[in-house]
């Protein structure tokens, strides 16, 4: 594929990256937020036109910035101007940005209590992931526990479920009434919110492993934007597993791919025919479905579901390899991605 891909050094860990929702035109504006800093913050950048390199189209520029109180561990957008920031201190906060034609400004509307607190220890209990569906929020922690917050009102919890005795790592809804959950030895639950308050799952499932013996945990969770029973879920071995959740006795495919753990993945937001996958040994990676996917295709023709034949239905590109250090978190909007790195550099990927 030909692609062009332009490094921004921007002097902190980025630990999420989102642009900013456009409709009708390629989006210049995205959100970034670090983690591992003295300080960390959310920020609202701009990309502009670089007029002193051949080379480099554009360059970013921060407009604004928000001090966190510890890493930020998600960034997902409600609608075109709001958006929901998971915090390492059992919290979540809710940004406005508000567009300018020179300077962009955000600010931090409202944050929600402690949500995530450990039982018998003072020390806050990390927010390690969060989901959007529609206005619900969803978050996961180190404390086991499941959250669904209406992002109207942060300060009500609507729902908690004690849904672990450890670690959870990756939420993603199936629809506004499931979550998927993924916890450090590799168990998936699939809750219903409305009916799980004694912390009971509707089912339970196991990551995949090359190695039997070996846990697997899942690192990152997406359900299929248009096939929502087919969940594909990244893992610490760097594989990928897929589920069809209407027949859970096993997976319907299973890849090695990855060298490493998968820090990310998702779809492209436009065309659901692309997945992408981040990586921490410092590549990205698209896969491209042979045929296009349309509302008109029936269940069994989805070629995530297809088994030993996915890698014959299924396309592999390299889009970042070799940067050596994590890509945490990435977004593609039109025909470009931006990812954020450990390496303090922001990677904006042309033609997608």
């Amino acid at each position: 594929m030909s692609m062009t891909v332009s490094a921004n050094y921007v002097s902190e860990k980025i630990s999420q990256i989102r642009w900013l929702p456009e409709k009708l035109t390629q989006s210049e504006r995205f959100v970034t937020g670090t983690w591992d800093m003295d300080t960390n913050f959310v920020r609202v950048w701009r990309f502009h036109e670089n007029t002193y390199a051949d080379s480099v189209e554009h360059t970013p520029r921060c407009n604004d910035k928000v001090a966190m109180e510890a890493d930020v561990t998600g960034i997902e957008f409600v609608n075109d101007d709001t958006f929901v920031v998971g915090c390492g201190d059992g919290r979540v906060s809710l940004f406005k940005v508000h567009r300018a034609v020179e300077e962009d400004q955000i600010r931090r509307t409202e944050h929600s209590e402690r949500i995530h607190a450990f039982k018998y220890s003072p020390a806050n209990a990390p927010c390690t992931a969060i989901s959007i569906y529609g206005t619900d929020i969803a978050t996961v922690g180190e404390d086991g526990r499941l959250n669904v917050l209406s992002a109207n009102d942060l300060k009500q919890v609507k729902r908690t479920i004690e849904a672990d005795s450890m670690s959870l790592l990756a939420v993603s809804f199936v629809n506004q009434n499931q979550v998927v959950t993924s916890n450090r030895m590799g168990v998936i639950r699939l809750f219903d919110v409305r009916s799980a308050g004694d912390g009971q799952p509707q089912y339970s499932f196991m990551a995949a492993s090359q190695d039997e013996k070996s846990s697997n945990f899942v690192s990152s969770i997406v359900t299929h934007p248009m096939q929502q029973h087919v969940l594909i879920c990244g893992t610490e071995e760097g594989s990928l597993t897929v589920w069809d959740l209407r027949q859970l006795e096993y997976p319907a495919s299973y890849l090695s791919t990855h060298k490493s753990a998968i820090t990310a993945i998702g779809f492209h937001r436009q065309d659901p025919s692309k997945l992408f996958t981040a990586a921490e040994e410092g590549a990205v990676w698209m896969w491209s479905d042979k045929k296009l996917i349309d509302a008109s295709q029936t269940d069994s023709s989805s070629a995530w579901l297809a088994g030993d034949r996915l890698t014959s239905l299924i396309n592999v590109d390299g889009i970042l390899t070799n940067i050596r250090k994590a890509v945490n978190s990435f977004d593609v909007h039109g025909s470009r991605m931006i990812c954020g790195t450990d390496s303090e550099t922001v990677y904006l990927i042309y033609d997608v």
